[in-house]
């Protein structure tokens, strides 16, 4: 085991993100562009995305705000962004940065096309002022600046030629037993600090969720639904209510940072919650909820290799196998019950189509981590589904190979036709970039 690299990757993949990192990482990109474009106001905003932010920065809220839109996201990050805090870079925002940027809009142009190219994860913003032209490009993650141009030059250009890698020769930078040794036998004191901060973060922004009325209110709601004795014996209720309530604050514009894992907000509050809500309903030590924490995470990161960063599928179930992890670890499994638990929910919930960020995405949440939670308690009852079924393979990595065919096979095609629809519903009138 390597636990320097562990710890390298986990500090890599799990970054503290504001709001919805497909809006976000549109206003990150155009903050940049201004930065380089510095002197004089800005005339005009060209943003170029591929279609898989297109569907996702269109409807979700944007952080500090009540409105949404591509448009919008890019003004706010131009006008008001900090492009040196990157996910972050939106912190600070309100309605009165709001006012401002509906006043640009109207008497600006801003301009919003479809990027021509197999990139699934591609951002382009060409921003113009009354004396300079900046262009910035974001490839592949959401805060991946590969490219700056300053009035044509090149200020700097960190693209690489890109290869598609098959599925089939994905292999990842760490095993499942290195991943086990390290949850067992890293230092609590020392190795964990970032899954420290995810606790504390993502647990806050779900109680948030609880005590407030956002987006479609999924989380609120499941748990009001619960009897006070329900609350406390029912722990997989209580993790999907206190879970999806998570997301609906931060799909519906909470201020509140969250800790992300493989660039989604959303995936590191489904990799910490459940485990984090289980352990304190068990009345488990704070050093067994760390490392089962951890377990989750970095088992998300993992499976994410071969998923893929972006994807038309829901990575909400990733996240989920991630937390059936940790949870198994919490009732005492080990590494066959992970892989057990892995596998359970790659029988059930896999072809969940993303349809864009929302408020509808706590729904997926919360059905993610129930999956999550029955996949667990089977897991540790020696209950496996059966390789013999669907896309279930002998061996957790050929699964996980099937899934990520299944994703990189059908993106394209699935996000052609969801913004499409989308485009539609536009046409007809219902607002939506």
């Amino acid at each position: 085991m390597n636990k320097q690299k562990i710890i390298e990757i986990m500090n890599r993949e799990m970054v503290v993100a504001l709001g919805c990192t497909d809006p976000v990482a549109i206003s990150y990109a155009a903050a940049a562009a201004r930065k380089l474009a510095h002197e004089g106001s800005i005339q005009k905003i060209n943003i170029k995305l591929s279609k898989s932010i297109m569907k996702s920065a269109a409807s979700v809220k944007i952080p500090g705000t009540n409105t949404n839109g591509v448009k919008m996201a890019a003004v706010l990050g131009a006008l008001f962004g900090n492009s040196d805090k990157k996910l972050e870079v939106l912190e600070g925002i309100d309605e009165t940065c709001v006012v401002k940027a509906r006043s640009f809009l109207e008497n600006n142009e801003c301009n919003v096309s479809e990027i021509e190219n197999d990139i699934l994860l591609y951002l382009e913003i060409e921003l113009f002022t009354e004396k300079d032209v900046a262009k910035t490009i974001l490839i592949d993650d959401y805060s991946n600046w590969v490219y700056a141009e300053l009035n044509g030059q090149v200020v700097f250009d960190k693209s690489v030629k890109r290869e598609k890698v098959e599925i089939d020769n994905i292999e990842p930078e760490i095993s499942l037993s290195e991943i086990w040794e390290f949850i067992n036998k890293g230092n609590i004191l020392t190795d964990f600090e970032i899954v420290k901060k995810a606790i504390l973060l993502n647990s806050a922004i779900c109680t948030e969720g609880l005590d407030h009325d956002y987006g479609l209110k999924v989380g609120k709601t499941l748990r009001s639904r619960m009897s006070h004795k329900e609350k406390i014996e029912d722990i997989c209720s209580y993790a999907v209510a206190l879970t999806a309530a998570g997301a609906d604050a931060r799909m519906a514009g909470s201020p509140m940072a969250v800790m992300s894992n493989s660039g989604s907000g959303n995936q590191g509050i489904t990799a910490t919650v459940p485990v984090v809500s289980t352990a304190d309903i068990l009345g488990l030590d704070e050093e067994i909820k760390i490392r089962a924490v951890a377990l989750s995470h970095l088992i998300t990161i993992y499976a994410k290799e071969y998923f893929g960063r972006i994807s038309a599928l829901c990575g909400a179930n990733i996240a989920g196998m991630g937390a059936s992890c940790g949870v198994a670890y919490l009732f005492g499994g080990g590494m066959h019950e992970m892989k057990s638990a892995i596998q359970n929910m790659a029988g059930n919930v896999t072809g969940m189509f993303c349809d864009g960020a929302k408020a509808g995405c706590a729904l997926k949440v919360s059905t993610s981590v129930q999956a999550a939670m029955q996949a667990a308690y089977l897991a540790v009852d020696g209950i496996e589904i059966n390789e013999s079924d669907g896309i279930i393979e002998h061996d957790v990595e050929d699964t996980l190979k099937n899934i990520g065919k299944m994703s990189s096979t059908c993106s394209y095609v699935i996000n052609d036709m969801i913004v499409n629809i989308m485009l539609h519903k536009e046409e007809k009138g219902s607002k939506v970039s």
